[in-house]
């Protein structure tokens, strides 16, 4: 996703405390494993906050996600993190790496992530996440990195979820995050609407189907 948001004040996690039609109706949750790779520089209390943040806001759309910290396994060294994270990648997880660089575009336009989606198999396994653009938009908005994390990290993994780069007109899968959308900080701003959580629960039960098409990036 884009953002064009440069000065903009929201109380933090704001689309946290809103409860969820999914979690009203007690729908059944579908459960996704997410590896999760830090870049080193990202403080205790940010990623607890995006992790946090980005879990509360799938729960919401009725995903259910397992963090599994690998940031600290080293290669060679089973021991040096999860077990888990030694293994290859299961149909049931996803990855998430937050590195330090930033992807070049406009002047104008920040690039907080991307994902990798296969269209031949309407899936994908990694998403990243950008963090200087991310302390960017944190700064400019008088905010913690957490926070923009959190919102980043939960439409990436929609990307993956749905197995498609499509954006939605409305909610957290839009396009383009402007300063007045993160000022005004209408929480169905910041969550998935009913169709979208519903749309990534089906895509998800069907991952793998073959498709058609190749290797395309989503932001």
């Amino acid at each position: 996703m884009r953002s064009t948001a440069m000065r903009v004040v929201f109380i933090l996690l704001q689309a946290a405390l809103v409860t969820s039609s999914v979690a009203a109706a007690g729908t059944k949750r579908t459960a996704v494993v997410v590896r999760a790779y830090d870049a080193f520089r990202v403080s205790v209390l940010d990623w607890n906050v995006a992790m946090a943040g980005a879990a509360t806001i799938l729960d919401h759309a009725g995903i259910r996600i397992e963090w599994v910290p690998c940031s600290s396994y080293r290669a060679g060294d089973a021991t040096s993190g999860p077990i888990r994270c030694t293994l290859p990648t299961a149909r049931d997880e996803l990855t998430l790496r937050i590195v330090t660089g930033a992807m070049q575009g406009p002047a104008d336009v920040m690039l907080l992530g991307d994902s990798m989606l296969d269209q031949s198999m309407r899936s994908g396994t990694l998403a990243t996440i950008y963090l200087e653009p991310v302390e960017r938009l944190a700064r400019a908005a008088s905010v913690t990195t957490g926070t923009v994390m959190a919102r980043a990290i939960a439409h990436e993994l929609g990307h993956l979820l749905l197995g498609s780069n499509t954006h939605s007109a409305h909610g957290l899968m839009r396009p383009v995050w402007t300063a007045e959308e993160l000022t005004r900080n209408e929480a169905a701003d910041w969550s998935f609407p009913r169709e979208d959580g519903e749309k990534m629960r089906r895509a998800w039960a069907r991952r793998g189907d073959p498709g058609n098409g190749g290797i395309v990036r989503a932001d």
